[in-house]
C-alpha cells in the first residue's frame, strides 16, 4: 500500500469530514470510496479506452526498438 498526500481548501475538508461523520466512516474510507469510483467511471469511458490503447502500443514500438539496441 503506497501513501498518497492531498491539500484540501478548508471548506473541502469540512464538507468531507460532514459527510463522512454521520455515516460512522474515516474520511480517508471515502476519499478511497471515490477513487475507486473514479477508476471504474474512467476505465471504461471510450475516449480513454482508446488512448491507453494508443500509449500501450506506442510504448510496445518503443521496447521493440530498445530491445534491438
Amino acid at each position: 500500500m503506497k501513501t498518497v498526500t492531498t491539500h484540501l481548501s478548508d471548506t473541502e475538508y469540512e464538507q468531507l469530514r460532514a459527510l463522512a461523520s454521520p455515516e460512522g466512516q474515516t474520511m480517508a474510507n471515502l476519499i478511497h470510496e471515490a477513487i475507486q469510483e473514479y477508476i471504474q467511471r474512467r476505465a471504461s469511458h471510450a475516449e480513454f479506452r482508446a488512448a491507453l490503447e494508443r500509449a500501450t502500443q506506442e510504448n510496445a514500438e518503443l521496447i521493440s526498438r530498445l530491445a534491438e539496441s
